[in-house]
């Protein structure tokens, strides 16, 4: 898939993650997407909440014990 960021939150906790997103965000362009993984889930469900508010949309969003992984595109 074309136009696809990947941002690797691994080892990073609050607010980090948010403030990664949001500067990948700001670098995107309508109809990206990004995606971005840690293992902080707190992190992943502020991002996802971040991102709801901010001019994108969650495509995708899954925990797996400590992990998570969240798709966004960018409207």
């Amino acid at each position: 898939m074309k136009n696809v960021k990947k941002l690797d939150c691994t080892g990073l906790v609050c607010p980090q993650p948010v403030a990664k997103t949001k500067e990948m965000m700001n670098e995107m362009k309508s109809g990206e997407i990004l995606e971005i993984n840690g293992d902080f889930v707190e992190a992943g469900e502020n991002i996802k909440r971040f991102v709801e508010k901010h001019d994108a949309t969650v495509l995708e969003f899954k925990v797996e014990t400590t992990n998570y992984f969240l798709k966004i595109k960018k409207n």
